[in-house]
């Protein structure tokens, strides 16, 4: 095992919080919020009194869930049952919810969060989480909420473009370190190549058909300014940041594939396009990818840390097929802050037990599986997005 205690983490990808909404949260359902189940029903508009009979019986035995609460009430000191838990952490999120949550940053060493600010909307600032967190946090941008305002006033497709393209480069100019796109939930993975004229007969029958997420018109028009997208993140000098693999019952899974973005990758082999969750779980196609494009990197959320039992398996294909100086550490946080502090907990672990086995087996030595693990954790994303503090 290799020992990376000391090493710090940047979570490359997690989603922000009102700590308003954290104390109006039913306490009795924290361990169901936190597993992937129960997280998927609240983050596709389901309610979970529907389903509370399966929730429950799945929580009960979800090893994520146990495991939380077990480490979380040795922290909080009390039972690691929901109930004990729920209440610990309400009762220190009421007294002082951003010095709990600082404790929690510094007992896992994280240094910093980057924050996708499309989930949850209305849009939380990047400036009232970092006082919320008390941490830095660094914003990305997403594509899809900004695609929503500006195509209603937009005469066509190039005044969409324009207006998204704008917005961009202001971001990029007040401090975004990423540009984040979620296509996979729109109209899939399967990127095109459609021609200007293309997106302006598509956008036309778009408007038509009243907006509605089809592949048929509303697919050229995103595919293409997916494609504009990179070309603005090029000139900005920040990376892209795409959802690939699975995520919640809203995504189209059966065209979630990373294979799919291997064309518009090609066409822009030197801007740095992160693929969020490594594909997950096509871990090992996206990690292929990254193998032989110079500017693709992987995170590693969803699978850490709900992939629970599998995570070694995860953390084993990344690094064995992608160079690891392009794998980064994320946790997909998007319900309760604690899950960060956990995923970096556990994401520690899983590198020192997979990068020890490397070790034994004289892939690595000591010193580089060392830096190898403290490059995933921090200073690869770090070094992607340009952060210094």
């Amino acid at each position: 095992m290799v020992d990376l205690s000391d090493a710090p983490v940047i979570d490359t990808h997690l989603h922000g919080w009102r700590t308003s909404e954290l104390l109006d949260a039913p306490a009795g359902g924290f361990a169901e919020r936190v597993t992937m189940l129960g997280m998927c029903v609240l983050t596709s508009g389901g309610d979970p009194a529907a389903y509370a009979d399966v929730l429950a019986q799945a929580t009960a035995s979800t090893p994520l869930a146990l495991a939380l609460l077990g480490r979380l009430g040795a922290q909080l000191g009390c039972e690691p049952t929901n109930e004990a838990v729920s209440a610990a952490r309400l009762e220190r999120l009421r007294a002082d919810a951003t010095g709990y949550l600082q404790e929690l940053w510094r007992d896992a060493r994280i240094e910093g969060l980057v924050v996708d600010e499309g989930f949850p909307l209305p849009i939380i600032p990047g400036a009232e989480l970092q006082r919320e967190a008390g941490i830095p946090v660094h914003r990305v941008v997403r594509i899809e909420p900004w695609i929503a305002e500006e195509r209603d006033g937009a005469a066509g497709y190039d005044e969409l473009e324009d207006a998204l393209s704008a917005r961009l480069e202001a971001a990029a100019g007040a401090g975004a370190v990423a540009f984040k796109s979620v296509i996979a939930y729109r109209t899939g993975l399967d990127i095109g190549h459609p021609s200007a004229a293309d997106a302006r007969g598509a956008f036309t029958r778009w408007r038509q058909d009243g907006f509605r997420e089809t592949r048929a018109h509303a697919k050229p028009v995103r595919d293409r300014l997916l494609d504009r997208v990179l070309a603005v993140a090029s000139v900005s000098g920040v990376p892209v940041h795409i959802h690939s693999g699975g995520g919640d019952p809203d995504s189209l899974v059966a065209y979630a594939r990373p294979a799919g973005l291997f064309d518009l990758l090609k066409r822009h082999p030197q801007q740095p396009v992160l693929l969020i969750h490594a594909g997950w779980p096509w871990t090992d196609e996206a990690a292929f990818i990254a193998s032989i494009l110079p500017q693709v990197y992987l995170d590693l959320s969803i699978g850490i840390p709900w992939a629970s039992l599998a995570i070694d398996r995860l953390v084993e294909t990344a690094l064995g097929v992608a160079p690891p100086s392009k794998v980064l550490y994320g946790s997909d946080e998007a319900s309760e802050p604690e899950v960060a502090w956990f995923a970096a907990h556990v994401a520690r672990e899983a590198l020192g037990r997979v990068l020890g086995t490397a070790v034994e087996r004289r892939w690595l030595t000591d010193e580089q599986a060392a830096g190898i693990g403290a490059g995933v954790l921090a200073g690869n994303c770090r070094r992607l997005h340009g952060i210094t503090a």
